[in-house]
């Protein structure tokens, strides 16, 4: 990981004022934050705080292997992130991009059952550590039987944490490559390149988990624009426009640090005045707001396209259904 520092005189930098935007995002942060604690609270309150059971379906060994494998090497990489993480922040008392960044992606995890707020379309393998979800309560959920999709707490936490800052530091990687070997080169083609560099990583991994990790499934997706359409570890291809997206959003964001290192939404806040302390909490407000923007456009564009999905393959096993809809709870997939 990077921090993007950047060594330039300070004295060379002109002064600066926080602007107004920063000021918006701030309270944009801020006001996530309320609601998700609300969510989070009122979920771990009611009776939908319990796992989600497997089902009686036989699971393919390797998809037990692959769950448990891959909980574990989530775990073992928190660690060394975690030291890495508050190392650093302990020693420079400061708050870089990449920390608010995962700070940031951290706190849109409350998003991600956000796809089937309208109709079930996406789901976990439930014999994954779980404890249901808290999708019923955030507010204005449409759809039933979020409370029982499977979260893999040990799996998905951590990716938001870690893995999706990860992402979109590939993309700036990608993107900084493309302009040395094409200087001059437009946003457009900054935009293919940093896409690339998502479907060349953690799409790819998306794809692996679900056809043969079982990790999770796209049931309620349109069979004629999925990879083995019908099947029920079908792989929308449009989710290969829209996943990518967020990352590529936060690239361009980082790639925006001026010199004193303050990004698009957050312009001026080393030159405000007071303790550091207050710098620190500001950027991660303004980070916040901005990835929790980026996955609700992600999350909610896909929970759009459930509207034109094909009903729900037949075969989809209990371990994957997570008790949302069919033959297990005698509740319809689609209207």
């Amino acid at each position: 990981m990077v921090t993007n520092s950047i060594s330039t005189d300070p004295a060379a930098i002109p002064e600066a004022k926080a602007s107004r935007g920063f000021a918006g995002w701030v309270i944009l942060g801020v006001a996530v934050l309320c609601v998700q604690i609300y969510t989070y609270a009122a979920w771990v309150m009611s009776p939908d705080f319990r796992p989600t059971p497997p089902g009686s379906d036989p699971m393919p060994a390797i998809a037990h292997v692959s769950i448990a494998g891959y909980e574990l090497f989530s775990m073992l990489i928190l660690i060394p992130v975690v030291v890495w993480f508050v190392y650093g922040v302990a020693k420079t008392g400061k708050i870089d991009i990449t920390r608010a960044l995962m700070v940031g992606w951290l706190s849109a995890y409350w998003l991600d059952p956000y796809l089937n707020v309208l109709r079930p379309m996406f789901t976990y393998n439930a014999s994954a550590v779980n404890f249901g979800s808290w999708a019923s309560h955030i507010p204005f959920w449409h759809s039933a039987g979020g409370a029982r999709i499977a979260e893999p707490l040990l799996i998905i936490a951590p990716s938001y944490f870690y893995t999706f800052s990860t992402t979109a530091l590939i993309a700036v990687w990608v993107m900084n490559r493309a302009e040395m070997l094409r200087p001059g080169l437009k946003w457009a083609g900054l935009l293919l390149a940093g896409f690339i560099g998502v479907w060349f990583t953690m799409e790819l991994l998306d794809i692996v988990a679900t056809r043969y990790m079982g990790l999770d499934a796209w049931p309620g997706s349109v069979q004629s624009l999925s990879l083995w359409g019908g099947a029920f570890y079908q792989f929308p291809i449009y989710e290969l426009i829209f996943f990518p997206s967020p990352f590529v959003a936060c690239a361009f964001l980082i790639r925006s640090a001026d010199a004193r290192g303050d990004t698009a939404i957050e312009r001026g806040i080393s030159a405000m005045a007071g303790p550091q302390w207050r710098r620190n909490m500001f950027r991660i407000f303004a980070f916040v707001a901005f990835c929790n923007v980026c996955n609700f456009a992600y999350t909610g564009g896909m929970a759009l396209t459930s509207l034109a999905a094909n009903p729900w393959p037949a075969g989809v096993p209990s371990w994957l259904a997570d008790g949302q809809c069919g033959a297990f709870t005698g509740l319809p997939c689609k209207p």
